[in-house]
């Protein structure tokens, strides 16, 4: 793979000598081209190679005589490179030790562009590494903000084509450039939105990288183009319509219809507010004309009627124009403003109770940061989820999802979580996909997103066996599944595969269970798994999703059952029905039926796999981890580990109740059963 970086500068020679030996130190480069863009004194060549150490065959120097923005100086430089791929980098930035790495990971990769992450100086100041808050939620919503490097689907790329359209954040296939005559506009300022947008409009295959790549530095001032508000901003017309002519004659671009026209009002809401006062009324007469001529009418009402406050000059502002003959301009929000509800569903022990019991115990401290954890139909007690909210009715839900959304406007919170497994365990008949279609309909400026957990499959299998035995789990009837007095973790197992088409432990199962009912830019799918995430652990990672400091406690776990006690509670549900057994459990939870800590936390017979389901979960892990791989926004290596035994014990397990315990517990229920027994 070889790779040109392309510089276009003007009197930046400090900069750029700086960029320059930033680059020799990372090697990353096979060819670099320096465009001067009239610089004065012009940039000399020597200082280029022999100062800065670079080779000076692998270095070429072109210039303009006379400035003609970065747009033209990229454009010149494209016509030079030779080699297989290139990148833009701008003289005030500097590259990372990440991006040789990302280079190494598209070695062998076939693609059009690659876009990568980057960390803007601005985010240093508030003591934050990354992006801007716009850009870091438009990576979550297309669930590519972390996940190393991963295809990037249409309704990803849906959500990228709106970050900021910086030219030096992406590695691009040189030949795909030329073959669709893509090049930035020749003008002052914006000059790199058409190369921005036209590479998504025309790219086959996008690829995402959570690398960090490049430092992107905006100085204060007028001298940076990002600070300038003359004329030149007025330019902006020229690139936006080129981008919408595209739009127009291709209709198989429809889907970037709606996401380009909502990125042009707010840039021209961004610009609104900063150009100077003596060209306002000029440009807001250019911005009506542009989007009453451009826009397509449904794209028009859906922008103008579920978005606000992005386009500050109005029609207040047009004293020669009528309202007649002046439409309604549509205001926008910007994405760092964007309205969400995240809905945590699990799965089922996934570390579910740990996020509940801290975003209740934090309440105050996250609306303080935008978000609100609704008390409107969440236990007040216990677990702290939204258990009341999953077990409504559909035609009860527009009422509760107004009474959630009244009290996130009430806290002036632009965020709602509501969290609770029953969604997953009883999906697809919970009410999951209700609720979903209740807040579209009910919250159309809102984005939804649906995030589950995952966990290794050797781990969750006896989890959830455990779980079923103390309260049930997944609707699968306990009556029934008593009834013949052979409970095990390999009938448990096959029960569910009967119910769901797809063994438990395949993590696969769910995933695809859950992209059959639902769009998939709105799915966020992730490892509990601590090797797999970035952040110390699984409450940590939740908070990154909502912009939320991660917390100092790591919230309280449920009491854990002894094994021991488990083959109890197992054993006593072969003896009574589900009534029964409920009323008891509490008072069994408490006997202690057994002195001797023999067996208490052996692996039991019935409890826990053996060989056989090992073995097969390993092939189920081995069948489908490319896939996972391919639609999970973590790591997932440590979710696909492969395991030989539990622990010490490998697979070996042992009857945990002898003949004896088995006539004590006979007892216990028989005494307890007894029209004279005490409740």
């Amino acid at each position: 793979m070889t790779l040109t970086v392309i510089i276009p500068a003007h009197n930046d020679d400090g900069p750029l000598h700086r960029l320059l030996r930033h680059m020799r130190k990372l090697q990353f480069a096979d060819r670099i081209i320096v465009v001067d863009d009239g610089s004065e004194p012009a940039i000399a060549f020597e200082p280029l190679t022999v100062e800065v150490g670079l080779p000076a065959d692998r270095v070429t120097l072109l210039r303009h005589d006379h400035s003609r923005g970065a747009g033209a100086a990229r454009n010149l430089a494209l016509q030079h490179v030779t080699t297989e791929y290139v990148m833009f980098l701008d003289a005030d930035d500097l590259p990372l030790r990440e991006l040789p790495d990302l280079l190494l990971d598209l070695k062998g990769r076939e693609f059009d562009f690659c876009i990568f992450q980057h960390h803007d100086n601005r985010c240093s100041a508030e003591g934050r590494w990354g992006q801007m808050p716009e850009d870091r939620a438009l990576w979550r919503s297309a669930g590519t903000d972390i996940g190393a490097l991963s295809r990037v689907s249409r309704a990803a790329a849906k959500h990228l084509c709106q970050t900021a359209n910086y030219p030096w954040n992406k590695i691009y296939r040189t030949d795909f450039l030329r073959e669709h005559n893509i090049r930035c506009t020749e003008i002052a300022v914006h000059n790199d939105v058409e190369l921005h947008w036209r590479s998504f409009l025309n790219a086959k295959t996008i690829l995402a990288s959570d690398r960090f790549g490049v430092i992107h530095y905006v100085a204060s001032g007028q001298g940076r183009l990002t600070n300038r508000n003359g004329p030149e901003r007025l330019q902006v017309f020229t690139a936006l319509s080129r981008v919408s002519a595209e739009l127009h004659a291709r209709r198989e671009l429809d889907a970037f219809t709606l996401p380009f026209y909502r990125f042009a009002a707010g840039l021209l809401g961004w610009i609104g507010s900063f150009i100077r006062k003596d060209l306002l009324d000029d440009f807001t007469r250019k911005a009506h004309s542009f989007l009453a001529a451009e826009v397509p009418t449904p794209v028009w009402s859906y922008i103008s009627r579920h978005e606000h406050n992005r386009l500050p000059p109005t029609q207040n502002h047009l004293t020669r124009v009528s309202a007649a003959e002046q439409p309604a301009i549509p205001e926008i929000n910007h994405p760092s403003s964007s309205r969400q509800v995240l809905l945590h569903i699990g799965l089922p022990k996934c570390g579910s109770t740990t996020i509940q019991r801290y975003m209740a115990a934090a309440t105050a401290l996250h609306q303080d940061h935008g978000v609100c954890y609704p008390q409107a139909w969440r236990s007040p007690d216990g677990y702290r989820n939204h258990l009341p909210l999953a077990k409504l009715q559909a035609q009860q839900l527009p009422k509760a999802v107004a009474a959630i959304s009244a009290e996130a406007e009430e806290r002036s919170c632009n965020r709602i979580v509501l969290s609770c497994e029953h969604w997953a365990n009883a999906f697809p008949n919970s009410n999951l996909l209700a609720l979903y279609e209740a807040l579209k309909t009910q919250l159309p400026s809102w984005h939804v997103r649906i995030v589950a957990y995952f966990r290794n499959p050797y781990d969750f299998v006896e989890s959830c066996y455990a779980q079923y035995v103390r309260a049930g789990l997944f609707q699968i009837n306990r009556n029934k599944f008593y009834a013949d007095g052979t409970p095990s973790i390999e009938k448990f197992l096959s029960w569910f595969e009967d119910s769901r088409g797809f063994p438990l432990y395949s993590n696969l199962g769910y995933a695809r269970m859950l992209q059959a009912h639902f769009p998939s830019e709105i799915l966020t799918l992730r490892s509990l798994e601590p090797q797999d995430l970035n952040l110390s652990d699984m409450l940590s990672d939740f908070c990154s999703l909502l912009d939320l400091p991660s917390p100092s406690i790591t919230g309280r776990r449920n009491q854990r059952v002894s094994n021991r006690k488990l083959a109890e509670l197992e054993f006593v549900q072969t003896l009574t029905d589900q009534n029964t057994y409920a009323r008891l459990r509490q008072k069994l939870l408490e006997t202690n039926f057994c002195n001797s800590t023999e067996h208490r936390n052996q692996r039991g017979t019935t409890l826990h796999i053996g060989t056989d389901i090992a073995s097969a979960i390993a092939e189920q892990i081995k069948s489908e981890q490319r896939d996972l791989q391919a639609i999970f926004t973590t790591n997932i290596d440590e979710l696909c580990k492969i395991r030989t035994g539990a622990e010490f014990q490998g697979w070996a397990r042992t009857n945990l109740l002898s003949a004896e315990d088995h006539e004590k517990l006979r007892a216990f229920v028989t005494l307890n059963t007894s029209p004279t027994a005490v409740p």
